[in-house]
């Protein structure tokens, strides 16, 4: 199966997007705020969509409105009545149905450019693939450098504050990280695997692992492994790539839950009689 060129190409891209969202969604789940993986995702097919229709380069625009989102979100406070997942649901709404609507009314409008929606992993290029594989390098070194800025502004943003650390800065360059990692993965991978990459995948890590070091590095791997299978079962047996590999992750979610339970009960102490 992997002896075909795009075949390889294909797992080579998505190996590469899935450590990128693998490491950077352990810190959406822990914020709490899995729908703005789901907001980034959606407006990069916005930008996408207009970019087609103004014949400039998609991919671009892509990035260039996802990051103004994650950044626009990132600075605007929720007002009190209403949560923050409030405010995320609406920027999700408006920006599937901006989606929508422009591809709707475009003239312009084909195969290419649901290519945005959906996503076509087995027909990536391997100057496409080439470029994921760059951004997977790049976010585990930020990673590696600003982890700890970026934890303390997740777990406890007002103390980091007291302690002198920009909190509000460090909270939108992380933002920013994420907005520009979803926008390069939703091209080549489409909204669906990207968004599932960017939270099934951290989930089932946290939900097994014991240690915050460990959880980046298997999240990753159960997204890698995830997509590896996807590209196994759309090869044998002719499914879509994108949805093949969600399948895995949702199980994974599943197994992972059971197990953490199980371990969860067996680690409780004896109640006193």
């Amino acid at each position: 199966m992997f002896e075909v060129p795009f075949m390889r190409l294909a797992l080579g891209a998505s190996a590469a997007a899935s450590v990128a969202l693998g490491v950077v969604g352990v810190y959406l789940i822990i914020r709490r705020v899995v729908f703005l993986g789901l907001v980034l995702a959606n407006a990069a097919t916005v930008g996408a969509a207009v970019g087609q229709i103004f014949g400039w380069p998609p991919e671009i625009v892509g990035i260039v409105t996802t990051v103004a989102a994650g950044l626009a979100l990132g600075a605007i406070p929720a007002p009190r009545r209403i949560s923050a997942e409030s405010i995320m649901g609406w920027a999700y709404a408006t920006a599937a149905a901006t989606t929508v609507l422009i591809l709707a009314g475009a003239a312009r409008a084909d195969a290419d450019t649901l290519h945005f929606l959906y996503g076509n992993v087995l027909a990536v290029r391997p100057s496409h693939a080439a470029g994921l594989a760059l951004l997977a390098l790049a976010v585990l070194a930020v990673h590696g450098l600003f982890a700890q800025r970026f934890l303390l502004v997740t777990f406890d943003a007002e103390g980091a504050h007291v302690g002198g650390v920009n909190a509000r800065g460090w909270s939108l360059l992380l933002n920013l990280w994420i907005g520009v990692t979803t926008a390069a993965a939703v091209h080549e991978l489409g909204v669906l695997l990207t968004f599932s990459l960017l939270t099934l995948a951290p989930t089932t890590s946290l939900l097994v692992t014991r240690s915050l070091r460990s959880t980046f590095f298997v999240s990753a791997a159960i997204g890698v492994m995830a997509v590896f299978l996807g590209l196994v079962g759309s090869w044998y047996l002719d499914l879509p790539p994108g949805p093949s590999s969600v399948v895995p992750l949702s199980v994974a979610v599943v197994v992972a839950g059971v197990l953490g339970n199980r371990f969860s009960r067996r680690a409780k102490p004896a109640s006193p009689k």
